[in-house]
């Protein structure tokens, strides 16, 4: 009985986790935002069963192995999401570069004080340039 139950959870987080990767890996087949939160409610839906760890005792060989199929697919499902929005960052720095963020220092003068090692540091000695 409770191995019917997460199988029909596991169908329906399947066909979201699904619509979420066709969804990365095609912009225009759908929209993101509204797959995602399809799939985070049927997470949560299956988080509300029976602690798993009860069910562990009785769940077959082939239900174990679907969960971890299943967990697969959400790591690859994260690690694309990763990559989108990386590429979505790096897209808006370029186009307003206002937006990038400074790898390793500031920019000189955006402190009173520079910190150690960035770039444009003043140590008051040279204060007056002449040619």
């Amino acid at each position: 009985m409770p191995s019917r139950l997460i199988q029909s959870h596991l169908d329906t987080i399947d066909t979201h986790l699904n619509q979420v990767s066709r969804c990365l890996l095609d912009p225009g087949s759908g929209d993101l935002v509204q797959a995602s939160a399809d799939l985070q409610a049927a997470v949560i839906a299956m988080s509300r069963l029976p602690p798993l760890s009860v069910l562990d005792r009785q769940a077959t060989s082939p239900l174990k192995l679907r969960m971890r199929q299943t967990m697969a697919a959400f790591d690859a499902c994260r690690e694309a999401l990763m990559r989108r929005s990386f590429l979505t960052e790096s897209s808006l720095g370029t186009l307003i570069p206002a937006t990038r963020n400074p790898t390793y220092a500031p920019a000189a003068g955006r402190f009173t004080r520079q910190p150690y090692g960035s770039a444009g540091r003043q140590s008051g000695e040279f204060q007056v340039v002449s040619a």
